[in-house]
């Protein structure tokens, strides 16, 4: 997390640095989440190139909570506490990432209320061929209290 949140002021626009959702990066974070081996299920679209070529994709998909997890961290990057301690993010999943797909996430803000200390963001992540593969709103407390 980073040591100092941004400011918050409407129509801010963040972006990040892009990230290279490689197949090294999918199974790290496949595997972490899955935990042990005897949890895992049998090889599939996620880390199977032919199991997602029948399924009609050119290479595995990453699974969508990992793409969560990258505008998840772009958040807390940004916001630090304001996000982690009483954030929100709602999202939904628009395309698959494939395996080799460079993801950037965005954020904007759309409106802030001091009363409730709470902004809110537009957010969304976008592959390298400019199509957005997550979109949804986030919300950040303005003071860290």
């Amino acid at each position: 997390m980073s040591a100092a949140p941004i400011e918050i002021r409407i129509g801010a626009e963040l972006v990040s640095a892009p990230y290279l959702l490689d197949a090294a990066a999918a199974k790290a974070y496949h595997d972490g989440i899955e935990g042990p081996a005897r949890r895992r299920p049998p090889r599939g679209i996620h880390d199977d190139k032919e199991a997602a070529q029948k399924a009609g994709f050119v290479a595995p998909i990453a699974g969508g909570e990992q793409t969560i997890a990258v505008i998840a961290q772009f958040l807390a990057d940004n916001f630090a506490l304001r996000f982690v301690r009483g954030g929100r993010i709602e999202v939904s999943l628009t395309r698959p990432v494939l395996f080799g797909d460079t993801l950037t996430s965005h954020a904007k803000i759309v409106s802030a209320d001091t009363d409730s200390n709470r902004a809110q963001l537009q957010i969304h992540v976008e592959n390298q061929r400019g199509e957005q593969v997550l979109t949804g709103t986030a919300a950040v407390r303005m003071k860290d209290t």
